[in-house]
């Protein structure tokens, strides 16, 4: 199984954040790629957004998968949604 680092999902992150820009609702996938894996998480987000300033107050996962492969193949990983989750909030 490889492990999810905190570098990687501090840069997974910022590619979210990126993504998400001013919507409400998205639906896609971000991309990290290094040298020696390839991974993508795919994700349809609710973004709950302040009425009076529009920041971001919470990301509600309506669904999501994180798919990670080297050069053997896809990999199990210990991908946790609430620890990106968490990285996240710390940007709100």
């Amino acid at each position: 199984m490889t492990t999810i680092t905190d570098q990687i999902y501090e840069e997974i992150a910022d590619l979210l954040l990126q993504r998400i820009e001013e919507t409400d609702f998205f639906n896609g996938s971000v991309e990290y790629d290094t040298d020696e894996f390839y991974s993508s998480l795919v994700c349809t987000l609710i973004v709950c957004r302040s009425a009076d300033d529009g920041r971001i107050l919470t990301l509600l996962p309506v669904w999501w998968e994180f798919h990670l492969n080297d050069r053997e193949g896809e990999q199990d990983t210990d991908f946790d949604w609430n620890l990106l989750n968490a990285r996240l909030e710390e940007r709100f």
